[in-house]
């Protein structure tokens, strides 16, 4: 979902969605857009869970682990958050998945890739220049951090995206200006995603 028309508009009229708790953690960010990243990135999971369940989406609750990963009171429903600028993204299914999504505009250091990436991922960004080589680091990057979420990783120095993709677990899709990741346990990747305003 792109929330670029809201970045920056008070959180206040969405505020009634949350628990006492979750409003705490909301407005300990100190700038509305990162407020609002937390705010529709949740408020989409409900509505998405809803839909899923056939709940009302006031009635849908979302708890947080010890590790800080959303979880619902639906035990067969699994899902995952991320936002990168005025983009906020879920994934939802019935095994456990993860996602990550990354805007492209920004400077890459690709230190980071030597260091974090396998040997065989670092090969193929020095094989590519400029834009290609930058999408290429952002496919990796969306890939194993949704991996981490999907898995309970703690590092991924050692996830090897191209398995990821091969075995069926793992896919990027392309938006306006950013990159998603997405991880699933099982081997039931989405063909496509949905973009809401």
């Amino acid at each position: 979902m792109n929330i670029a028309e809201r970045l920056d508009d008070p959180v206040d009229e969405f505020l009634k969605f949350f628990s006492a708790e979750r409003i705490e953690k909301i407005l300990r960010y100190k700038f509305n857009s990162d407020r609002n990243r937390s705010v529709f990135a949740e408020l989409l999971a409900k509505k998405l869970i809803a839909e899923k369940t056939g709940k009302n989406f006031i009635d849908v609750k979302i708890f947080r682990d010890d590790e800080g990963r959303p979880y619902c009171e639906e035990p067969e429903i699994y899902f995952s958050l991320s936002h990168s600028g005025a983009w906020v993204a879920c994934s939802i299914g019935d095994s456990r998945n993860g996602i990550d999504i990354e805007i492209l505009n920004r400077k890459v250091d690709f230190r980071i890739a030597k260091r974090f990436f396998l040997p065989s991922e670092f090969a193929i960004l020095e094989s590519l220049d400029g834009i290609e080589r930058e999408k290429k680091f952002f496919e990796f990057w969306t890939l194993k951090e949704a991996c981490l979420k999907c898995f309970g990783l703690r590092e991924w120095s050692n996830v090897d995206c191209e398995k990821l993709i091969r075995d069926g677990q793992g896919r990027n899709f392309n938006l306006p200006g950013a990159i998603v990741g997405v991880c699933c346990e099982k081997v039931e990747m989405p063909e496509k995603i949905f973009m809401l305003n």
